[in-house]
């Protein structure tokens, strides 16, 4: 009996995650996320940026003289030999004052617009590193 107790204990304690459900956007876990983020960002700290970070990351804008392009950063180490172009001065200006949106699937968005164009950082939560950037797209508004 006690080790049928034991067994399903163990069982169960395995199953929890499972049924768990993720943090919300406008919970506490993706607010000490965001503190974090917007903290590496004010102090253009490219170490602590890049470890709050998802890689590979499937897109990733980037602007160039009234040009963006968006593509893959696939490791650390390239989003560190393009940082200047991938985490621009305006992105970090503009974080602070980034309109949270809860987005399908769980992710959330911090976004912003100019006259013509909307910036969106997209995160995702992973039950072994929390919240992490998946994205950053420029599009037209």
């Amino acid at each position: 009996m006690k080790i049928c107790l034991i067994a399903s204990l163990f069982v169960a304690g395995l199953a929890a995650p499972c049924w768990a459900k993720e943090p919300a956007c406008n919970g506490p876990e993706f607010q000490t996320f965001r503190t974090d983020f917007e903290s590496a960002a004010n102090a253009n700290d490219k170490t602590r940026i890049v470890k709050l970070i998802s890689f590979p990351v499937e897109y990733w804008s980037a602007e160039g003289k009234h040009d963006v392009q968006s593509g893959p950063v696939k490791s650390e180490a390239e989003f560190l030999q393009r940082y200047d172009t991938l985490f621009t001065p305006a992105m970090r200006k503009h974080l602070h004052t980034a309109k949270l949106l809860s987005l399908p699937d769980g992710r959330c968005a911090l976004t912003w617009h100019d006259t013509n164009s909307e910036f969106t950082f997209e995160f995702r939560y992973a039950p072994e590193s929390g919240f992490r950037a998946i994205g950053y797209e420029v599009g037209a508004y």
